[in-house]
């Protein structure tokens, strides 16, 4: 017969065998989760934006600082070489990934689907992920004399960023500061706020849009009898703005003005059939991506074309093209004064498209 230390120390390998055996994708998970991005991962990321139900499968880094390119990502159990899951940032500081980035948010041609984020953050949120846009000191300026930048896209699933906002949010702010420090960017570090605004920004009256991008409206003039309200998506550090008017309790936008900032925001096209572009001497088309029905304002800011665009959604009463045009007028006054901007052209009046 075994003597009775013998046959505890059994039964303790059993069940510490056991422990092992189930604790061990959790260790795993936790292990993963500290490495990816470089550590930059925060804890809530993990926690909200991969379901509860998966392990973690890999953790993935790539940095080239001669391409300008930085990306990393952590994926679960459901990954697979077709159908990533899990979290993930790219970023770039050469010019023509960043255009093709950001034109990407734009594809319904309005910019409806991109919304502005709290507390001055530089950047977008959109279907697709949180794109933040930083200024990099230590990287001079691009051959055109625009400052170099740095813009990284951080996504999950779709489903889960929309439902933690919170969350998606204060994730992009690390991995884009990660991103910063390992591109040499030189930027100081972003701040990731409590909460995120609203995916659909509640309107409010004109009087209490007072003292925001959209505060101009306040002294516009708009057609009286009507009780407008406004949506103010937009920050004076995004490198776009939206103002979009309502009448009160309705949700339909009545009009709206969007403001664009960078040279990623006029296109080429070879259609010359279409009356709103205007052609080059070169034969070629150029327009601004954010199209309007009436017409465009433009600028010069940061060494960079800014555009300027209004447009209604339905005839409104009292509001022909001369008025829209007016309106725009004084939006684009409002925001070249906000950003520093020169060289505005007012509708009807079109600035020379920089040869790229």
């Amino acid at each position: 017969m075994l003597p009775r230390w013998v046959k505890v120390g059994v039964v303790a390998a059993v069940v510490l065998a056991a422990v092992g055996y189930w604790a061990k994708p959790y260790a795993n998970d936790w292990w993963l989760a500290r490495q990816a991005c470089g550590g930059a991962m925060p804890d809530e990321a993990v926690d909200k934006l991969i379901p509860g139900d998966k392990h973690l499968a890999s953790d993935y880094e790539y940095v080239s600082k001669e391409l300008g390119t930085y990306s990393c990502a952590l994926s679960d159990s459901d990954s697979d070489t077709y159908r990533r899951r899990g979290i993930s940032a790219v970023g770039y500081t050469n010019r023509d990934s960043q255009d093709l980035m950001i034109k990407r948010a734009f594809h319904d041609g309005t910019g409806r689907n991109a919304g502005a984020l709290p507390e001055g953050l530089p950047g977008f949120d959109d279907e697709a992920g949180v794109r933040l846009l930083l200024t990099c000191p230590s990287l001079g300026k691009d051959a055109e004399g625009r400052p170099r930048r740095l813009l990284v896209r951080t996504s999950a699933e779709r489903g889960v960023m929309k439902d933690q906002r919170d969350a998606s949010l204060r994730t992009a702010v690390a991995l884009t500061n990660e991103a910063s420090k390992k591109l040499g960017c030189g930027a100081e570090p972003l701040k990731a706020p409590a909460h995120a605004l609203p995916e659909e920004p509640k309107p409010v009256s004109l009087s209490a849009a007072a003292g925001t991008t959209c505060g101009w409206l306040a002294g516009a003039k708009l057609p009286k009898g009507t009780n407008w309200t406004v949506s103010i998506a937009a920050n004076d550090a995004a490198p776009l703005s939206r103002c979009e008017l309502h009448r009160y309790g309705d949700d339909e936008v009545v009009m709206f003005f969007n403001a664009s900032y960078g040279d990623w925001s006029e296109v080429p096209f070879k259609d010359a059939a279409d009356e709103r572009a205007s052609s080059s001497a070169d034969g070629w088309v150029t327009q601004p991506l954010l199209t309007a029905e009436w017409g465009r304002a433009k600028a010069r800011c940061d060494a960079e074309a800014a555009n300027f665009e209004a447009g209604s959604r339905n005839e409104v009463p009292g509001i022909k093209g001369p008025q829209l045009r007016a309106l725009l007028t004084a939006f684009a006054q409002d925001q070249v004064k906000r950003h520093g901007c020169t060289d505005l052209a007012l509708p009807g009046r079109e600035l020379p498209v920089p040869k790229r």
